[in-house]
């Protein structure tokens, strides 16, 4: 009488399908999803960023396990359902996660100059410095009396502490300048002239020099020998 266009109502009845199951599914899977939700919530309440990975894949977790409870459902049609919760909960976690207070950033610290003292020089002779890669090239000018220079380089490696003595270099009449290597450690130059019989001519004593202040002008005190 109505050809192979069977009115629903004569289609046979499914009782997974056409029973309560699908609101009994959603209950339950909900139920259980919301454990991670308020968790979420609660960190949020308490200033921090939940980790949202970890709670989504205890979500998932659970789906799964509560579809392996019931393996029927698959059968059944009643899969989605599960699905479709699950879905609407990782919507709702991520609205939390995204209403949390991002982390304070922690405050860059402010680099100030180290303000070290000039280095300072005392003697009877002028001595000049260039920086170079290593630290700075001292120059200074000839004097007929000078038979030989001595120059001895002496490093402080704690401020609490005394100057500790290099060796001594001899330097020909001839020469006119040196290098100095330097670093954060204070150098100690001493460079005498001596004339013949040994006797100091010249003479200009560096203090407090170091890599961080070879660039600025030194303080200069003449004495009267």
């Amino acid at each position: 009488m109505h050809g192979n266009d069977d009115p629903e109502w004569l289609l046979p009845i499914d009782p997974l399908v056409d029973s309560y199951a699908p609101e009994q599914i959603e209950c339950e899977v909900a139920r259980r999803h919301a454990l991670y939700l308020r968790e979420a919530k609660r960190l949020v309440i308490a200033g921090l960023v939940p980790d949202e990975r970890g709670l989504e894949a205890g979500i998932r977790a659970e789906t799964r396990s509560y579809l392996t409870a019931h393996p029927w459902f698959e059968s059944s049609g009643l899969e989605p359902v599960a699905a479709a919760v699950e879905k609407a909960t990782l919507t709702a976690l991520q609205t939390i996660v995204a209403s949390a207070r991002p982390p304070a950033r922690p405050a860059r610290p402010v680099r100030r100059l180290a303000l070290q003292p000039a280095a300072t020089m005392i003697g009877n002779m002028i001595v000049r410095k260039r920086r170079t890669s290593t630290g700075v090239e001292l120059a200074w000018d000839g004097a007929p009396s000078v038979a030989e220079w001595t120059l001895r380089v002496s490093t402080r490696p704690d401020p609490r502490q005394d100057y500790v003595d290099g060796e001594a270099v001899t330097l020909p009449a001839t020469a006119r300048s040196y290098d100095i290597p330097l670093d954060e450690h204070p150098r100690r130059i001493q460079l005498y002239g001596h004339a013949r019989d040994g006797r100091i001519v010249r003479r200009a004593v560096i203090s407090a020099l170091t890599s961080g202040n070879s660039g600025a002008q030194w303080k200069r005190q003449s004495t009267a020998s």
